[in-house]
């Protein structure tokens, strides 16, 4: 029997309000049955029934800067508080170029950090975060290295696929708020003066987490 999509469409949308309207949060995330889509969306922000806790990981660090990012976020009511940390994350390509001509290579160790925030509607949620990041230089045999403090928010949204399983994109605002070296770092004699790199374009930059959360 042939269906229309408008009419399947407007079948299955229909469906997720209905149940949104009806479930609560036993229905919801990772206290939800074995289905596909475990996901109520609802305006009321979701609460977990005691504290629950998740544990994600950033799809960005691997793919563009060859690193990893990896967090853990408390909740408890609609307060979330959270702390990451990424390694081993090439920022080379975003140096000027040249810079890069120049054979100069950034490669951040570590970038470590929290924040707390808040869940506003169904899954949406706004982070506060405080984060040091630590860049090491090479230029030849050249070593040299500095640090920065971003102090930034984060909007964010969990959509949940199979009982805790999620994705969640990002949107982050992470500008230096202070760095080690504010004059720049001269190199190969002061031929080459490199200033602090910042995250993302000017502090903004965008993610997607997956990850599993527990109720405790």
């Amino acid at each position: 029997m042939h269906i229309p999509m408008r009419r399947l469409t407007v079948f299955l949308l229909g469906s997720l309000a209905a149940r949104g309207a009806h479930a609560g949060d036993g229905d919801h995330g990772p206290a939800a049955d074995d289905r596909f889509v475990s996901h109520v969306f609802r305006l009321e922000a979701h609460q977990p029934p005691g504290v629950q806790l998740a544990f994600h990981y950033g799809l960005l660090q691997p793919i563009v800067n060859h690193g990893f990012n990896a967090a853990v976020d408390v909740r408890w009511r609609r307060l979330i508080f959270t702390y990451s940390h990424g390694a081993s994350l090439d920022f080379t390509r975003f140096l000027p170029d040249d810079e890069r001509a120049a054979g100069l290579d950034v490669v951040l160790p570590f970038s470590t950090g929290g924040g707390i925030g808040v869940v506003l509607a169904d899954e949406l949620y706004v982070l506060l975060d405080v984060k040091w990041h630590r860049f090491d230089l090479a230029i030849g045999a050249e070593r040299a290295r500095y640090d920065t403090v971003t102090i930034g928010g984060e909007i964010g949204w969990r959509f949940f696929l199979w009982k805790g399983f999620y994705v969640s994109p990002v949107v982050r605002y992470w500008p230096n708020v202070w760095t080690s070296a504010p004059d720049g770092l001269l190199l190969q004699g002061g031929a080459l003066v490199h200033q602090p790199l910042v995250q993302g374009y000017h502090g903004l930059f965008a993610n997607v987490l997956v990850g599993w959360a527990f109720n405790l």
